[in-house]
């Protein structure tokens, strides 16, 4: 009787113990939930650390003082399918997690029209994401989310990377900012489309509107763009362009200029640049070392970085410089009076010229000009002070290759482009609060954990939990058995 009432009491204590693991595992799951919903407890075991947030993003993050709110035009669910969008709606969770001074909410604009008529001035479409702060607002596609690049496979774009990361902490940084970079992209005289440019450089806080050039103000931006025209300017513009960069002895002004091998003879463009120190030559520049070139394309070369401070900030600078359908360029001189030439950019030694005029049968034996030579020249104007400082000046920046600033050059994850030119673009603007973030891509995915530590954590859960479980498992049928 009284074995049989120690069982019962065994019995009982046992089933109490159950019911207790229970009950704490039930409060462990809960509390879990809420702390995860408001502080980044989950860890991305992928190498690039795909689904979190970089430093840059978390640092900038616990500096807020004020106040941003992320509306998201669209619910949660929306995000699901595409690992690419799960990727996203990842990222974009993560910020209220770091501070306490974003607030993210995701709207559903067919049941809840007051922030679309908050923001009537907006075209907004689902999936929209609007960043604000203070009276500032900040609008992102869905679709500028992502990097894209072309499949031969289907014909059209695919998604190759996710930079939402990117869009999103730019984003914060500009509506918080209390100043904005004016840039103008002249039109007229047969110039380039850059939208692909033009997209990067409003996501990444610039006001970039297009401007006439023949009937448009330049003297409200800051800086003005001019991609590869096929008529030649006149000497009125001419006139207009130089007043801009001397701005009433100010100075402070940028004009980009980008060549192309298409383009034909600029006379008066030509002048005006050699005014500056650059020649602008004939013919289109070609590369003849295969491994220097994108795609075994020898039109489509890759050039080295000439100077330090720009290069130097790149994330890696083994990843070369894209510098397509180029025209040659050289320099007239390094200093003359105020004006002031540095080469950024140079295409190889390997590098030579084919003229504009060769016929079908040229080869690169028969180039008359060859490497090394300028790819990127940043020609100044300065004042300096009675310290030696500089206290002023203008900067004419001119590429050899329009191509350079195109959708093939900045959304490819294998060249520099986009990061050398954000960061070129900053320092030129002197944009100090600027964000620059990694795109990441999911293709290939892996565990960032190294081969020593994959095989501790194999052991670890196929031999030593299971081991555990099992000598609980005896110890508790013997405690059961002999007791």
């Amino acid at each position: 009787m009284k074995k049989i009432r120690y069982s019962s009491k065994m019995n009982a204590l046992f089933a109490l113990l159950i019911v207790l693991v229970l009950g704490i595992a039930f409060f462990f799951n809960a509390v879990t939930l809420v702390l995860s919903n408001r502080y980044p407890l989950s860890i991305d075991l992928n190498a690039n650390a795909a689904y979190e947030i970089g430093e840059e993003t978390r640092a900038m993050l616990e500096g807020l003082t004020e106040e941003v709110v992320i509306y998201v035009l669209a619910t949660e669910d929306m995000f699901d399918g595409s690992p690419y969008t799960i990727q996203a709606r990842s990222i974009l969770n993560q910020y209220p997690k770091y501070s306490r001074y974003v607030t993210l909410q995701y709207v559903d604009s067919a049941q809840d029209p007051s922030v679309a008529a908050r923001f009537a001035d907006l075209t907004l479409s689902e999936g929209d994401i609007l960043v604000t702060a203070k009276d500032n607002v900040q609008q992102i596609l869905l679709s500028n989310l992502f990097n894209y690049t072309y499949s031969a496979t289907t014909g059209g774009l695919v998604i190759e990377s996710s930079r939402a990361e990117e869009a999103v902490t730019s984003a914060i940084a500009n509506v918080l900012s209390d100043h904005t970079v004016r840039l103008g992209i002249l039109t007229g005289n047969g110039v380039k489309d850059m939208s692909v440019l033009v997209s990067l450089l409003r996501d990444n806080g610039y006001a970039v509107e297009e401007i006439s050039l023949l009937t448009g103000d330049f003297s409200q931006y800051d800086g003005l763009m001019l991609f590869a025209p096929t008529v030649d300017l006149s000497e009125d513009v001419l006139v207009r362009l130089d007043e801009f960069l001397y701005n009433g002895g100010e100075y402070g002004k940028t004009l980009l200029y980008t060549a192309d091998a298409t383009q034909a003879e600029l006379p008066n463009t030509e002048t005006f640049l050699r005014e500056w120190g650059v020649v602008v030559g004939d013919g289109a520049v070609f590369e003849t070392t295969a491994e220097r070139t994108y795609g075994y394309q020898p039109y489509y070369p890759v050039v080295a970085y000439a100077e330090e401070e720009l290069s130097g900030k790149l994330k890696d600078q083994n990843t070369p410089f894209l510098s397509p359908l180029a025209k040659p360029l050289s320099l007239l001189f390094s200093a003359r009076d105020t004006r002031y030439t540095q080469e950024l950019l140079s295409f190889y030694e390997t590098a030579g010229v084919r003229p504009s005029d060769a016929d079908d049968q040229f080869t690169a034996s028969q180039a008359e000009i060859w490497g090394p030579m300028p790819a990127m020249v940043l020609a100044s104007v300065r004042v300096y002070g009675t310290s030696g400082v500089t206290q002023s000046q203008s900067n004419l920046l001119v590429s050899a290759s329009t191509e350079a600033f195109s959708s093939t050059a900045l959304q490819n994850s294998s060249v520099s482009n986009m990061e050398y030119l954000l960061n070129l673009f900053n320092d030129l603007f002197e944009r100090e609060d600027a964000v620059k973030i990694e795109s990441k891509s999911l293709s290939k995915a892996t565990l960032g954990v190294t081969t020593q530590q994959a095989n501790f954590l194999g052991a670890l859960l196929a031999g030593m939990i299971p081991g555990l479980i099992l000598v609980a498992g005896i110890a508790v049928f013997l405690v059961r058995r002999y007791k």
